[in-house]
Order: C-alpha cells, then sequence, then structure tokens
C-alpha cells in the first residue's frame, strides 16, 4: 500500500499521533491532513497537465518544421522543372 510501510508501522503512526495531539484533536488532524492531500493531488495534477501539454506544443513544433521542409522541397522540384 505505501510501499515499505506496512500494518505494525502504520499502528505505531497512529499511536504516535495520538500522544502528541490528543484524542480530541484527532478530527482536526485528520481534516488538516485531508485537506492536504487534496491540495497536494491538485498541484501534482496541475504539473502533469502543463507537463504534458508542453510536450504536446514541442512534438507539434517538430511536426511543422517537417512539414515545412516537405513544401520546399515540393518548390525546389517544382522550380526545376520550369527551367526544363
Amino acid at each position: 500500500m505505501f510501499g515499505s510501510v506496512g500494518f505494525p508501522e502504520l499502528m505505531l503512526i497512529f499511536i504516535v499521533v495520538i500522544l502528541i495531539f490528543g484524542p480530541k484533536k484527532l478530527p482536526d488532524f485528520a481534516k488538516m491532513l485531508g485537506k492536504a492531500i487534496r491540495e497536494f493531488k491538485k498541484t501534482v495534477n496541475d504539473a502533469k497537465s502543463t507537463i504534458e501539454e508542453e510536450i504536446e506544443d514541442i512534438d507539434i513544433t517538430k511536426d511543422l518544421k517537417e512539414i515545412d521542409k516537405n513544401i520546399k522541397e515540393i518548390i525546389n522540384i517544382d522550380e526545376e522543372e520550369k527551367f526544363k
């Protein structure tokens, strides 16, 4: 689930959290943790979207350069045929 963190480790973390924050503050801590996780996921998804958009832009630029090269070759071939 969390890589190398197993059930015993999670229980230890839970006990430490209860000792530090106390049972009355535990719901507030859980809400805060949930908000933090949601914000982190949102940030990661936004970054992922931005990276994917940039990659698409790079691919389009490469394709446009290839099309431009092909058009120039066609124009050169047409000009050579006019002189024949």
